[in-house]
């Protein structure tokens, strides 16, 4: 244990501390903000954009999450909807034109051929957090050589696919040893304390159950689901 703060070189840097900061795993919250601000500068800067509404459902589109989240981001950002009600149009026009052009032809069968079936464009909000995650994995796995950078890191409630993945990314460095013995031990913990709970669930040893077996399900969700997926 060093005791010392990490050191910033760049904005990169001050992004992760802070995200490392947070309680939560450091890379869901690297991907939720990055998707955030793209949902942000999408209501705020993009709405307008003749171009960028042409290619939504040809190049670039939302999927399921995100649309969902067109309507409380505008009403967060603007205080209204007008911005969502206009890319939702622009969704929704998309997404019937296969269906409008069958309906328009007389003679065809009223049905979609599988071969000719729409496919999804990428999420716009989901690349940019890839993206983000790509960039963070790769610079913890750089800032992991040192000391307070890994001491950060090894108390760290990652997520363990963004664990297993960052560990990846650092190969076999030594400096990366030290992060990867105390996630398994959390995640060893975890696994002892979700064995504690259901060990104390019957009516005869509940007295027995402590607040870290109680908290251990939602602990195991979050390790396993990540945080704001």
């Amino acid at each position: 244990m060093t005791g010392q703060e990490p050191g910033a070189s760049d904005i990169v840097d001050v992004r992760l501390l802070d995200a490392m900061r947070v309680g939560t795993c450091p890379v869901c919250a690297v991907r939720a903000r990055s998707e955030k601000a793209t949902m942000e500068a999408i209501i705020n800067e993009r709405v307008l954009d003749i171009g960028f509404r042409e290619d939504l459902e040809r190049k670039q589109g939302f999927c399921a999450r995100h649309v969902a989240e067109l309507v409380p981001t505008d009403r967060r950002e603007t205080g209204g909807i007008l911005g969502s009600s206009i890319l939702l149009a622009a969704v929704i026009d998309r997404r019937i034109d296969l269906v409008r052009s069958g309906l328009d032809s007389p003679g065809r069968r009223f049905r979609i051929r599988p071969s000719r079936a729409p496919t999804r464009p990428p999420c716009v909000a989901c690349s940019q957090g890839e993206s983000a995650v790509r960039t963070a994995l790769a610079r913890f796995a750089n800032r992991s050589s040192d000391p307070a950078w890994a001491e950060m890191l090894a108390e760290a409630a990652d997520f363990i696919d963004h664990f297993l993945a960052l560990w990846a990314k650092a190969g076999s460095r030594r400096e990366f040893e030290p992060v990867a013995r105390r996630q398994v031990e959390r995640f060893e913990d975890l696994r002892r304390r979700l064995d504690g709970y259901a060990h104390h669930s019957s009516h005869d040893r509940i007295q027995l159950m402590t607040e870290e077996e109680r908290t251990a399900a939602d602990e195991a969700s979050r390790a396993l689901g990540g945080d704001g997926r």
